[in-house]
């Protein structure tokens, strides 16, 4: 387990980055893009070194790719309605909670009580921060278009958690995840922006590639420690990204900290400590 939590710290402090990255990208959606193709891009070496991914994978792999498709678009669209420190404490928060249930019900695991104790902190906190916003200009939509990604969040990661411990070699169904998510959004991308989304991803390759880099090992870090803990706990912890994502928003972004929200920022912390001590 002490493995599984180092994998997903690590991948919770390059996730806020990756966000960061995307909120200041002149064109979102174009960000995207690039990070999908980037990704896939920067992989397909190493897939000469893994077996093809068989059976029930490959269902794993379709499945997360289609979810995937409606997740970037709503990612988006709740960056471009409010501020960053609004929408994406809502998306991470809500995750947890949907990804929970969908481990008890699908997966069935069964969370001790300090630990469900702990994910509700966390999701508490995180979605304490986000709603402190909301009588910011376009909250409102952003904050509906982040319950929206925090629902697909949920969604993909009970799918990618069963994925990864469907084949022998993990690395196998990680690496081709990256594979199957550049098609999807090369695909869905140009099909909802039109020609326009690719003029710009051009125009910002260069991050693009930068963010991609960062895209892989931050969920490639995620997905390999669902491989060896439980999926709702460390659902849970990843959030602890909120607290990473604050801090930059506040140096690079401008956006302020008030004291509900360090009080939340707080409950975070306490929730994650609480998820290592069931």
């Amino acid at each position: 387990m002490t493995f599984a939590l180092a994998l997903i710290l690590l991948s919770a402090a390059v996730h806020a980055v990756v966000n960061i990255l995307t909120k200041r990208a002149d064109d979102k959606y174009a960000m995207r893009l690039l990070i999908g193709v980037f990704s896939s891009v920067i992989v397909a070496p190493a897939l000469f070194f893994v077996p093809f991914p068989q059976g029930r994978a490959l269902w794993f792999l379709a499945g997360t790719a289609f979810v995937h498709a409606f997740y970037e678009l709503l990612l988006v669209k709740s960056y471009e309605s409010a501020a960053f420190s609004a929408v994406y404490p809502v998306a991470r928060g809500t995750g947890p909670l949907f990804t929970a249930l969908g481990a008890i019900v699908l997966l069935h695991e069964h969370p001790p009580a300090i630990e469900l104790f702990g994910i509700a902190m966390v999701c508490g906190g995180v979605i304490a921060i986000g709603i402190s916003h909301r009588a910011s200009e376009g909250a409102r939509a952003g904050l509906l278009y982040a319950l929206g990604t925090g629902f697909t969040i949920g969604c993909y990661t009970v799918i990618d958690a069963s994925g990864v411990r469907s084949v022998v070699q993990p690395f196998s169904y990680v690496l081709w995840f990256f594979v199957a998510h550049g098609i999807c959004v090369l695909t869905t991308a140009p099909g909802i922006r039109g020609r326009a989304v690719v003029a710009a991803a051009r125009r910002q390759w260069k991050l693009g590639f930068l963010t991609a880099a960062l895209s892989i090992v931050s969920y490639g870090a995620a997905m390999l420690a669902y491989r060896y803990g439980a999926t709702a706990q460390l659902a849970a912890l990843r959030e602890t990204s909120v607290l990473f994502g604050t801090a930059l928003a506040m140096s690079f972004l401008g956006e302020h900290m008030t004291l509900r929200r360090w009080l939340a920022a707080g409950a975070i912390a306490a929730g994650a400590i609480l998820l290592q001590a069931g």
